[in-house]
């Protein structure tokens, strides 16, 4: 299961202000963009159980949402889904240690949902999701390898995406 967790919209914009001004360092023109946390945890748990872990362990409920499908709306539903317009046709990045690195967020997440859960994943896993609208998957894909990851250490994948809700 795929955990993914976002700054609230209201919260989230010096975020991405720093990961726009991250990727126009690299030459890449954003128009807007997105970023969350992802959790992949391998565990026998029943899908009550993974909101659990979202909900008490790996969000904040003032100022984060989460959500447990591996393709989420961008935006809540509501009158303020239309604050970022530009995120209608986009890319989305995910950026994961390779398997081979040891995964110390990872650890450590497995540590504290065995204390929540009283039972152990088999393996937690961290990593990034970065929604980005800009005109060339090319360009992404340069600014992305130099600026959001390290080749050594780092695996990342691009799909191209439309926005749901």
């Amino acid at each position: 299961m795929i955990i993914e967790v976002w700054t609230k919209e209201k919260y989230s914009v010096n975020e991405e202000a720093g990961l726009i001004g991250r990727l126009a360092h690299a030459g890449l023109p954003v128009k807007t963009a997105r970023l969350s946390r992802l959790y992949k945890i391998e565990a026998p748990f029943h899908k009550k159980d993974f909101d659990r872990i979202a909900a008490e362990l790996l969000t904040d409920k003032i100022t984060e949402r989460y959500s447990l499908s591996a393709r989420p709306a961008l935006f809540p539903k509501g009158p303020k889904r239309c604050a970022r317009p530009g995120l209608k046709k986009f890319y989305r990045v995910e950026v994961w240690l390779k398997n081979s690195v040891t995964d110390v967020v990872g650890e450590s997440v497995k540590e504290a949902i065995r204390d929540i859960m009283g039972g152990q994943p088999r393996n937690v896993r961290f990593g990034r999701a970065y929604y980005i609208a800009c005109g060339s998957e090319s360009r992404l894909k340069r600014a992305v390898s130099t600026t959001l990851m390290n080749e050594i250490v780092n695996v990342y994948s691009v799909t191209k995406g439309k926005a749901k809700g």
